[in-house]
């Protein structure tokens, strides 16, 4: 399915764009923000597993991890 690409090259463009976030040792991002995303991209590569878009899992359960990271090192 081409949609599965679709999803992963948008997951791999969040992603990007969100190292510098992690890279900055003065960035700071509210918990309200982080954790909201954290528990949405768990849920969403849960959804991308069961329907076997295992590309398309991939790329949030990447994006679940650096949200992850910045709930728990820059909230």
């Amino acid at each position: 399915m081409w949609q599965e690409y679709v999803f992963l090259a948008g997951s791999i463009v969040i992603m990007i764009s969100l190292i510098p976030t992690l890279r900055d040792e003065e960035a700071s991002v509210p918990l309200r923000t982080s954790l909201p995303s954290v528990v949405v991209l768990f849920a969403q590569t849960l959804a991308f597993l069961s329907m076997g878009l295992m590309f398309s899992a991939a790329g949030t359960g990447m994006g679940f991890g650096l949200w992850s990271l910045i709930a728990k090192y820059k909230s």
